[in-house]
Order: structure tokens, then C-alpha cells, then sequence
């Protein structure tokens, strides 16, 4: 029995509660029948006092040990506590009982899913199913398709979910699952079918209107998309989702403009739940109104301090407008919050180039390859640097701590034979290249990248010729 919260401000639930409160006080015996047991636990429940939720279903089992829905519901409080063992023992009292309640096999299969234990929780369901009226099984299929999500098995899980619309198409919570399972799968066109299908005999049913949307998104069919997101605007005005994956699509289109409409109904749709600020300053910068974007992408950082993106981004529109300083600013910030980040480095870089500050390139280079010495292209990086800005003797130790971290790599022992030259030490500089050639003949271009003048020797043309694939 299903009580809406008015129902308990009428004076039989008070007298109810108040008889109740008096007898945990008390303990004197006091009559309560099912019903009223009932309506205390609906009571309760209502008001997430799970205290007294189990002190009900105590008393109610006390006056009713053969009741399967208060042992059943007894193993669901044991199981939120993670009592698993004797959440099983009452359910196999309840099973005693009814051997088709349905709900003892739902239980008991989330108790093994709890466990890890899948293969024991889908051979429950299986069981249950064969013992379930038709209006249980959608509930019975849609608990499976949750053992096939954790399993990774998403055929299996789009399949479960399908089973269940077909004995119950209303189904909101098979629904629901199939929206996200149908992207892991991309069976986008067995998803048309099976919602066009739903829509034929319920034109109102909005979640298989805003399901055959994402399909039809999913097939790049983003026109039809649109027009299945319109009806589930007219159903149901108020489902936010649906304007911010319209709001996704215009995107894709490049109607920003649009986009940035549906953007701004869903912030109002979901009440404060979710916070699109970021999504609409991306939708600015598109429009290259670079000082909207930054207002938007601002708005975003007080919702949520730590978006790192969204300082990024002001850093992006600061850079369009060649305003480095500001641009580093919050780059630096966006890096301060995700310093592991390779992007942000690499921006951080770009732009002290551009401003000529060595030192700064050379902290954050050193920066680069501390967070990643396994990137071959990071450390090049950094070489080749050091050659441009003439610091040839640390060329030869960088060279050394990359061979070490990150492998012997051609490309070291070429700027090192090129670093070796300049410094006068020919000897070395033909060891060295002669190695290199050895390794990998193909990647000595990497000379001419570092120093033109060097790789153009006569010694080291000559080695080169000699190692090439025609000899």
C-alpha cells in the first residue's frame, strides 16, 4: 500500500505513530494489525528514519512470522547493512512460505551481486523467471541486464533490457537503461526498431521518443534526432536531458546560436542540478565572442572551482586575442588543479616560446618529461631546444638521463654525436653516430633538425653514405 506524504498528516496515522512511539517506550503490549504496520513502515520510510523502519518490521514479525513480505523486507534492511549471511536466512524463511514471490529472488540476487558473486545472481533470475507472471518478468529482465553491464556483456545486457520492454513497454526503468546500453553497443538501428515499435502503440510514451532520438544521434541522423527530442519536449517539458542532448546536437552542427538556446533552457529545466555554463562559453568561443566565453566559462569555476577545462579554455580566448600574459595565467591555473596534465604543459610551453623566455621552456620541458619519461617526442623536444638556444654541453647530460628513462633510441645517440661535434670532440661524435646509423639508419634526418652545419661534415656525409640502404 502506496501512501503519499499528505496521507500521513490525517489523524488515524498520527493516533498510529503515537501508538507506536508509546510502545517503544513502554514495551506494553499493544495491537497492531498488518495494515497499520504497513502504514507505519510507509510512515518512516517517508521520513528516512531507518531506525524506527526496523523496529516495525521487528514488531510486525513478531505478530506475523510467516509473512513473506516482512521477512523480505527484513533481508533488505540486513542487506543495506551488508549482513548478507542472515539477510539470506530470512529470505529463505520468506521462500518457505511463497515459493513465487518474485521479490525473494530479486533480493537474493542483488545479495550475490553484493558478494561478486554473478553467475550464482543470474542463475537466480533465471530460476525466477520461470516461476514469474508475466507482469514480474520486465523487472526480472531488467535485474539481469544490470549482471550483463557488470559483466561488460552489453549484447547480452541490450538484449535483457529489449526481453523486458516486450512484456512491459511501458517500462520507465528498462527504459531508462536502454538509453546508455544502446552507445555501448551501437546497435542504433535494432534501438529504431524496437522504439519506433513503442511509439506505435503508446504515441506518448516520452522515453521511447527521447531513446529512438539517441538512436537515430547515434546513425549521425541528427535532423531526425532533433524532431523525436521535440516530442519529448511536448510530453514532458520538464526532462532536462532532453535539451541538453538537443543542445549537443546543434552543437555538432555548428548552430551555436541554437545551441546555446537549448543550453540555457536546460540550466532552468534542471533547477539548479547541473550547471551548463561551461558547455555555453564553448558554444561562444565557436562564435569567436571570446569575451561571453570567458563569462561563461568564469560562471562555471565558482559553480565548481576545480573544472580545470574551463580555466583552460579563458586561457584558449585569451591566446585567439594574442594576449599571452593573461592566456598563461590561466593556463597555469588550469595546471595548478590537474598537474599531471600533458596538455597543459605543452600549451604552457608554446607560449613562452612565443615570448622567448628560455628559462620558463626549459622548467616546464624538465617539467614534461618528469611526469612522462616513457614519451620519446617529449624528451626530442627538449634536445632539440637546447640546441636552438646554443646550450650544447647540456645536450650530452639530457641525452644520457633520456637514454636511461625513457630507451636507447636512435634519436639520442644522433644529438649526441651532433652535441659531441660542436663541442670539438670528434672522436666521440663518429662513436656515437656510427651507433646511431646501426640502430636506426632512417632516423638521422634528426640531424639536420638539430644542427644543419654539423650533419653536413664531410665525416659525418661520409658515415651517413656508407650506412645507407644502398650500400
Amino acid at each position: 500500500m502506496d501512501y503519499e506524504q499528505n496521507d500521513f498528516n490525517n489523524a488515524d496515522i498520527a493516533a498510529l505513530v503515537d501508538q507506536f512511539e508509546r510502545y517503544l517506550k513502554t514495551n506494553d503490549y499493544s495491537y497492531f494489525d498488518e495494515e497499520g504496520l504497513e502504514m507505519l513502515l510507509e510512515y518512516y520510510e517517508a521520513r528516512n528514519l531507518p531506525d524506527r523502519e526496523e523496529a516495525v518490521i521487528d514488531l510486525a514479525l513478531s505478530l506475523n512470522p510467516f509473512s513473506t513480505d516482512f521477512l523480505t523486507r527484513k533481508a533488505e534492511q540486513l542487506l543495506n547493512r551488508k549482513k548478507y549471511n542472515e539477510a539470506l536466512e530470512y529470505l529463505d524463511k520468506a521462500q518457505l512460505f511463497d515459493t513465487h514471490e518474485v521479490d525473494v529472488y530479486l533480493l537474493r540476487s542483488d545479495i550475490f551481486v553484493e558478494q561478486n558473486k554473478l553467475e550464482e545472481a543470474e542463475q537466480i533470475l533465471m530460476e525466477a523467471l520461470e516461476i514469474a507472471d508475466d507482469e514480474d518478468k520486465d523487472g526480472v529482465y531488467a535485474e539481469l541486464s544490470d549482471i550483463y553491464e557488470i559483466q561488460e556483456n552489453f549484447n547480452k545486457a541490450f538484449d535483457a533490457l529489449a526481453k523486458a520492454l516486450e512484456y512491459n513497454p511501458s517500462s520507465e526503468d528498462a527504459l531508462h537503461k536502454l538509453a546508455h546500453i544502446v552507445d555501448m553497443t551501437d546497435r542504433y538501428n535494432e534501438s529504431v526498431a524496437l522504439h519506433t515499435s513503442i511509439i506505435d502503440k503508446d504515441p506518448y510514451s516520452w522515453l521511447a521518443w527521447y531513446n529512438l532520438g539517441r538512436a537515430y544521434v547515434g546513425l549521425g541522423l541528427y535532423e531526425k534526432g532533433l524532431e523525436c527530442y521535440e516530442y519529448v519536449m511536448a510530453i514532458e517539458e520538464n526532462f532536462d536531458l532532453v535539451y541538453r542532448d538537443a543542445a549537443d546536437i546543434y552543437y555538432r552542427m555548428d548552430k551555436f546560436n541554437e545551441a546555446i538556446g537549448m543550453f540555457e533552457t536546460a540550466q532552468e529545466k534542471s533547477i539548479g542540478f547541473e550547471d551548463y555554463s561551461f558547455r555555453v562559453g564553448l558554444c561562444f568561443e565557436r562564435l569567436n565572442n571570446f569575451k561571453s566565453a570567458r563569462f561563461h566559462y568564469r560562471k562555471a569555476t565558482r559553480q565548481d572551482p576545480y573544472m580545470h577545462e574551463a580555466f583552460f579554455r579563458i586561457g584558449e580566448t585569451y591566446r585567439m586575442e594574442e594576449r599571452l600574459e593573461p592566456a598563461l595565467v590561466n593556463y597555469k591555473k588550469a595546471l595548478h588543479l590537474d598537474e599531471s596534465n600533458e596538455d597543459y604543459i605543452c600549451t604552457i610551453i608554446s607560449i613562452y616560446k612565443m615570448l622567448d623566455r628560455e628559462a620558463d621552456v626549459i622548467e616546464y620541458l624538465i617539467q614534461l618529461v618528469d611526469i612522462r619519461p616513457d614519451i620519446l617526442n617529449y624528451w626530442l623536444d627538449y634536445l632539440i631546444f637546447l640546441f636552438e638556444t646554443n646550450q650544447i654541453e647540456k645536450v650530452v647530460e639530457v641525452a644520457d638521463q633520456a637514454i636511461r628513462k625513457c630507451g636507447h633510441y636512435a634519436e639520442f645517440y644522433y644529438l649526441q654525436a651532433s652535441a659531441a661535434a660542436v663541442l670539438g670532440d670528434m672522436r666521440s661524435a663518429i662513436i656515437l653516430l656510427e651507433h646511431a646509423l646501426t640502430l636506426d639508419y632512417a632516423r638521422h634526418n634528426i640531424l639536420y633538425e638539430a644542427s644543419k652545419e654539423t650533419a653536413m661534415l664531410p665525416s659525418f656525409q661520409k658515415l651517413i653514405l656508407q650506412y645507407g640502404p644502398n650500400n
